[in-house]
């Protein structure tokens, strides 16, 4: 498959996640995310946590404001 080829994934929405360090392993953490369709994990290193993070934070800034109901 080439990169410009668009496939159609199944999205489901996050219900949790969880960020799991484990202390022998300094060089990555697990994120695990939990959707209606169950749990999927994954490993990520420095270099990706910050990417996402900043990618994360650009895409919230853009997004519309959270009003809540009082």
């Amino acid at each position: 498959m080439s990169d410009d080829e668009e496939i159609e994934i199944d999205a489901y929405p996050l219900r949790s996640y969880q960020v799991i360090v484990d202390p022998n392993r300094p060089d990555v953490v697990a994120l695990a995310f939990e959707t209606e369709r169950g749990h999927s994990l994954y490993l990520a290193s420095r270099a990706v946590l910050e990417d996402l993070g900043r990618d994360l934070l650009d895409r919230a800034s853009k997004m519309p404001e959270h009003k809540t109901v009082s």
